[in-house]
């Protein structure tokens, strides 16, 4: 597989920074990159990915993929979020877009919410403490919310799930990876991104049609999540 010929993968940055999770989110329908990208890279994003992107911050800022969690019928964002960036998401993007309070790491969804198009996923003691989220989240995303748990509280920093597959943290054991299949129905298997990195979503952008991996990815870092999140 040729990630330049198949271009359904490339390697980018953002303003230098290979920890590029943090400043984008992708769907089967969408992409939401946060400022600062280069015009170039968003270009091949909008290739590889293959969906509509608008390029859009969150409370003013450009982390959209520590902020905010979406799938492809619905995004929550956090309590702070600007009146005129949730019209201008709900406008651009034809879903429903609803703020949702944690008591926990309530600015950061992305980190604490791992979701595909099948199901959302918490960890159990974040899910004990937000009961009332439960409701947000499975109204909005349109999916059931399942909880476990992980070994990660911050279950969204630890995998990158698609509608095809899962890549997750090397150190998660096999009764949370079987976890994560039955419930998401995807394919799953451990990786690293960057050079070794065990914090998947940090360096990966990705939907069912191709990912964006952050510039110190190897080669064969780039094999195993093409393996499992696309092939």
């Amino acid at each position: 597989m040729s990630m330049k010929e198949g271009r359904q993968a490339a390697i980018i940055d953002y303003r230098g920074s290979w920890n590029i999770g943090a400043y984008g989110l992708s769907t089967d329908k969408f992409t939401i990159f946060g400022s600062g990208f280069r015009a170039r890279i968003i270009e091949d994003a909008k290739a590889i990915l293959n969906v509509p992107l608008i390029v859009q911050n969150i409370m003013d800022e450009p982390i959209i993929g520590i902020t905010t969690i979406a799938n492809s019928y619905g995004i929550l964002v956090p309590p702070q979020t600007l009146d005129s960036e949730i019209k201008i998401l709900e406008k651009e993007l034809n879903i429903p877009v609803a703020r949702l309070e944690f008591k926990t790491y309530d600015n950061a969804l992305g980190n604490i919410i791992l979701a595909n198009d099948r199901a959302a996923l918490l960890h159990i003691e974040i899910a004990e403490k937000n009961r009332s989220a439960i409701n947000i989240i499975e109204d909005v995303l349109n999916v059931e919310v399942a909880t476990y748990p992980f070994s990660f509280p911050i279950i969204g920093t630890a995998v990158v799930a698609n509608n095809k597959g899962a890549l997750a943290h090397p150190s998660m054991n096999e009764e949370e990876l079987e976890f994560i299949k039955d419930t998401m129905r995807v394919r799953v298997n451990t990786g690293t991104v960057n050079t070794g990195s065990p914090y998947i979503r940090s360096g990966l952008i990705a939907n069912s049609f191709g990912f964006l991996a952050g510039l110190r990815t190897s080669g064969l870092e780039l094999q195993r999540a093409y393996e499992i999140l696309i092939a």
